[in-house]
């Protein structure tokens, strides 16, 4: 999908505030039903969770998989407007969603005789069944994500964090630019690389980014009426850190580890599970910048780091080996 930004988006294009329960529910139904963990590393990092998951499902998840399927578009009333970065809001949005805009988003649904009634119906615009619809997201996130939501706002968080810093130094489109490799900016266009063949209008509301850690793909999401379109985009570190979703923070590196690999790139390593900038990562270790420097060089040939300049900065993150080592 693309979107062709005018001037006027640019200047209005902004962060979003918080982790958004509302996108990450969504999103996460998709990479439960993603079958490419063998082959791709971003969804591979959710084996251990989309087990648990699986696990534990209810019945009434049946339809928010119907709803939320991989590859395809979120339904834009699963995804209400910006600025709820709580549940309960986004719920009571949820049941608000008028008729029209249930057929629009459902237009495409594919046809499915083994869904009840109440759910088929939405597809007709019938509201009627959005109470049970919200009940069933309520308790597929007590069961998906709440255990671990405080690991999803962390990322989210460093994520953000990352990013402010990006625009702060060099600018909207250095923003933009630091998106890649899923998402695509060559001004005015931003495209995404989700596979899904269409143009999303601008009107001059500019555009609002938000971290997702359970995102695969970045998705745009087209703007309620007089609303911000929104990008949700994977946040660059949550492959490095969701292997550890049901256990909470990662450990302090332990002995192996630094017999391994001599105990400051140990440190460096667990520091990098959340990202940081030389200058950040120099400070929390204590040591020179130059001396980070070495240390990143050597992380960065053995393929345990990623390392990307954004103008004047330089930003370091662990690739899914890395995040894998340190797990161990």
């Amino acid at each position: 999908m693309r979107i062709e930004l005018t001037l006027q988006d640019l200047v209005r294009a902004r962060l979003a505030a918080a982790a958004d329960p509302m996108g990450e529910l969504a999103a996460s139904l998709q990479v439960l039903q993603r079958r490419d963990g063998g082959r791709n590393a971003a969804s591979a990092a959710f084996n251990r969770w989309r087990h648990r998951v699986w696990q534990g499902l209810p019945d009434s998840a049946s339809v928010l998989t119907w709803l939320c399927r991989p590859d395809a578009p979120i339904p834009e009333f699963l995804l209400p407007a910006a600025g709820r970065y709580d549940l309960e809001s986004g719920l009571a949005a949820v049941l608000r969603a008028e008729p029209v805009s249930l057929k629009a988003a459902l237009r495409t649904a594919p046809a499915e005789r083994d869904l009840p009634a109440w759910a088929a119906a939405l597809a007709d615009g019938d509201p009627a069944g959005l109470p049970r619809l919200v009940q069933a997201m309520q308790e597929y996130h007590d069961l998906a994500l709440a255990p671990g939501w405080d690991v999803v706002c962390a990322q989210v968080d460093a994520d953000l964090g990352m990013r402010t810093q990006v625009l702060l130094h060099g600018g909207i489109d250095a923003l933009l630019t630091g998106l890649r490799p899923k998402v695509h900016w060559t001004a005015p266009v931003l495209e995404t690389d989700d596979g899904i063949p269409a143009t999303l209008p601008s009107e001059g509301a500019g555009l609002l980014l938000v971290p997702t850690y359970f995102s695969v793909c970045p998705a745009l999401v087209p703007p309620s009426p007089g609303g911000t379109p929104r990008l949700h985009y994977p946040c660059v570190r949550h492959a490095a850190h969701s292997a550890g979703f049901d256990r909470g923070a990662r450990k302090t590196p332990g002995n192996a580890l630094a017999d391994l690999l001599g105990p400051t790139r140990a440190a460096a390593l667990a520091v990098l599970a959340v990202g940081c900038s030389t200058s950040e990562l120099a400070a929390r270790l204590g040591v020179t910048p130059s001396a980070v420097s070495k240390h990143t060089t050597v992380l960065r040939r053995a393929g345990l780091i990623i390392t990307h300049r954004e103008r004047n900065t330089v930003l370091h993150s662990l690739t899914p080996l890395g995040s894998a080592l340190l797990d161990s």
